[in-house]
């Protein structure tokens, strides 16, 4: 079979998938120069060990080594999220960043597998492929950024003229041999978009920002909601009524003012703006698996979110749920025994300091024994 125009793809896809907001085609590009910067972050600590991403794991997914044998071309797609829905005002719904209200990346797949079908068909031949998306074993971003759909903006978050920042990416990579009018050679983010603007980097409560395109992961509250560890207490005062996720350098972005709420609120994975925080103390095994089995929150391990729900009480002062808590003092896991110390403590009432003191007795862990002597 001859070469296909990337325009014939991405006209097919037009006609036969709706809802994907932008698509294009690009080469498997070289992307040597995104490698080490990634590398760089590595060197300088900025990425968590706990994610096992190491030079040779990076050297590995930036070569495409998974699908270097047949992968001949990449079709990379958008879909916006941003819809009409508002987050509730009730403090006590523990809130989840907007990303994840639904589970935007898997009913993006779902769409780029039917249009590989659909080329399949329609150009009359078998397409082999393996459609992704927020998946980390591919360097997504710096694809779109390349593809021209979407610039890097300061926080390192994709911007696009007309999605703003609230769209999520992915990709499917094909066999088809495409005929590019020219195949330039991957460029270093410039941050263009952005020209003198950091709000985003103002705006990071705890300044992962590091400076423009450059992450401390570990200071990120997105990363810190995703995995059970114990924050700082500077960290905890500004938490808020957080459940999961953080997207503060998103939202005062100026790109994501006055947008067309055009995304469609389809039911994949959908877990809403928040749950109760009072509830997530309360719910079973069952109930949770129920809630969240087919969004990101239900990957994640059960403690962490948990961990989340505490801090945010805590952080609230909220009177009423320290019954809830106090059996938390005697959890089998000591971060969750930590934060929920730290939470009693800040709630401040006499009940909760005399079951501080008890626990103090007998706590064993010197981690959970420093949170609880801040209050006695």
């Amino acid at each position: 079979m001859k070469k296909i125009k990337p325009d014939i793809i991405k006209d097919i896809i037009g006609s036969n998938i709706e809802g994907i907001d932008a698509v294009t085609v690009v080469p498997v590009i070289p992307l040597g120069d995104a490698a080490r910067k990634v590398i760089e972050s590595i060197e300088k600590g900025f990425v968590p060990e706990s994610y096992h991403w190491t030079r040779e794991k990076t050297e590995h997914a930036y070569r495409y080594k998974n699908y270097s044998a047949w992968a001949r071309s990449v079709i990379v797609a958008a879909i916006s999220y941003y819809t009409d829905e508002k987050y509730p005002k009730d403090q006590l719904t523990g809130r989840i960043a907007r990303f994840t209200w639904r589970n935007n990346y898997r009913y993006l797949s779902l769409k780029l597998e039917k249009a590989v079908k659909a080329l399949g068909k329609t150009l009359g031949v078998k397409i082999k492929s393996k459609s992704l998306s927020n998946y980390t074993s591919l360097p997504e971003k710096a694809l779109f950024n390349y593809s021209g759909i979407a610039r890097f903006g300061k926080n390192s978050v994709l911007l696009n003229r007309d999605m703003g920042s609230y769209f999520v990416i992915g990709e499917a990579l094909t066999d088809l041999e495409v005929e590019f009018d020219r195949i330039d050679p991957l460029k270093p983010p410039d941050f263009s978009p952005c020209g003198e603007c950091e709000r985003c980097l103002r705006a990071c409560p705890t300044g992962a920002i590091v400076q423009a395109g450059e992450i401390d992961i570990k200071r990120c509250f997105q990363y810190i909601s995703e995995n059970l560890i114990l924050m700082p207490v500077s960290y905890r005062e500004k938490w808020g009524n957080r459940l999961y996720g953080c997207s503060e350098c998103i939202d005062v972005c100026p790109f994501n003012r006055n947008l067309d709420p055009r995304a469609p609120k389809h039911n994949t994975g959908y877990v809403g703006q928040g749950v109760n925080l009072i509830e997530i103390l309360k719910m079973g095994a069952e109930q949770w698996e129920r809630l969240f089995h087919e969004n990101q929150v239900g990957i994640r391990d059960k403690n962490a979110i948990l961990k989340n729900a505490i801090t945010s009480l805590g952080y609230l002062g909220y009177r009423k749920s320290l019954k809830y808590l106090l059996s938390f003092l005697e959890h089998e896991n000591k971060i969750i025994r930590a934060y929920t110390a730290w939470a009693i403590g800040k709630i401040n009432t006499k009940t909760g300091k005399k079951r501080l003191i008890s626990r103090y007795k007998d706590e064993t862990v010197d981690s959970v024994r420093t949170e609880i002597e801040p209050f006695l």
